[in-house]
């Protein structure tokens, strides 16, 4: 596959403090991986347009959430953004989507025409949107060029939505990018659901995600979700990661039909 690897910028946020946007760029590019996603509460959002002649690294995507009381926040994110076309959009405005999740997007869509902007829309569980099924809905419902689907594997499989083949058929139409972590079910993981780990821990099998991505001849970036949690190194982590994600994709090379899974009974 060799696939675009990026990080989200999460796994950046200790509980020490934040490590400066260069380092995380000077990082990652050591690491050889291809991006990153950077959270819209960075300081540093200003800085964004300089990441890639600098670094030789893209802006994948902005990750915003709205909630009731950010309008004006996340519209002047939309606004203002530079040096990135994607916004990764969580909806948590109340239970499940509401009225005001709807009138938001409607606000957003026309700043993503005038900007060559576009949205991918995240399920996050313990959020109002919290499943792909409620996100592919949204698409349908606005039927825009501009909208789209982040398909995070955690949060599909912390929010045990079903089949992955069919939640990625139903989604295929409007995917965007793909997000991975390492992750085991755990009250002791992020809202109780589930753990974030490193690429190379967790219950979550990736292999078998990549390869469903693979049948389908996905050809996108992929994201690695990182949390404090994870604790240690940072750069430990991310080694990690990258390495278990480039020898998966070999061994997928390799051997395709070990990603077929047979269900389970």
């Amino acid at each position: 596959m060799n696939l675009p690897l990026h990080h989200m910028d999460f796994i950046f946020q200790t509980k020490l403090g934040t490590y400066p946007l260069a380092a995380q760029c000077e990082m990652l590019a050591e690491l050889g991986y291809q991006g990153l996603t950077v959270s819209a509460w960075s300081k540093e959002l200003d800085a964004l347009a300089s990441v890639k002649p600098r670094w030789g690294l893209d802006v994948g995507a902005i990750y915003l959430i709205y909630g009731r009381g950010l309008e004006d926040f996340v519209t002047r994110i939309f606004e203002t953004a530079e040096g990135c076309t994607r916004i990764e959009l969580a909806l948590d405005s109340g239970d499940g989507v509401t009225d005001a999740d709807l009138r938001m997007i409607e606000r957003l869509l026309p700043i993503c025409e005038r900007r060559g902007i576009d949205i991918a829309l995240y399920p996050h569980g313990r959020y109002g949107m919290q499943t792909t099924t409620e996100a592919v809905a949204l698409c349908q419902r606005f039927d825009h060029p501009a909208l789209g689907i982040v398909f995070n594997g955690y949060h599909w499989y912390a929010m045990q939505e079903g089949s992955l083949d069919a939640r990625l058929d139903a989604l295929w139409p409007w995917l965007r990018q793909v997000n991975l972590a390492g992750c085991r079910m755990s009250p002791l993981g992020w809202g109780g659901l589930a753990t974030i780990e490193p690429l190379d821990e967790g219950e979550m099998d990736n292999f078998v995600l990549l390869g469903a991505l693979e049948r389908r001849g996905f050809k996108g970036r992929c994201g690695v979700l990182g949390w404090e949690s994870m604790g240690g190194d940072v750069y430990g982590n991310l080694q990690r990661s990258m390495t278990a994600f480039r020898s998966m994709e070999a061994r997928l090379a390799a051997h395709p039909g070990w990603a077929v899974m047979t269900q389970l009974t």
